[in-house]
């Protein structure tokens, strides 16, 4: 029995001791098919394997300042308490929004906001 180890969709196996990629071990076409289904080319996929033991660096939503997202920063992805809680302040200022239907209105159309229409609701 063959054993197969893949770590990434970039990533290469070892398949008695050859390195391969995941377009060679798949049938033919499926490679492809993975692609056009994930939207991607070809030239979207990082080649490159991460190493392990890297610590993942990504920007704070906020202030945008480089930090480390891992166990060891308890504020991540956010730099600090102040821009943890200034993003929280955007989302319950609705300066920050799911584009959407409002959730003021019910499915027929009515405003469950007004007093009247909940209490209608209520009776039925």
């Amino acid at each position: 029995m063959e054993i197969y180890h893949l770590k990434s969709l970039t990533s290469k196996a070892t398949y008695n001791n050859k390195k391969m990629s995941l377009r060679d071990l798949l049938p033919e076409g499926t490679f492809d098919e993975i692609l056009e289904e994930a939207h991607l080319s070809p030239e979207d996929l990082n080649t490159d394997v991460k190493n392990d033991n890297e610590p993942v660096k990504v920007k704070c939503p906020t202030c945008g300042k480089e930090v480390i997202y891992d166990k060891s920063n308890p504020f991540r992805p956010f730099c600090s308490q102040r821009c943890r809680m200034a993003e929280l302040g955007a989302w319950v200022s609705n300066k920050r929004f799911i584009k959407g239907t409002s959730l003021d209105q019910d499915e027929d159309g009515g405003d469950i906001n007004n007093v009247e229409f909940r209490s209608c609701q209520d009776r039925d």
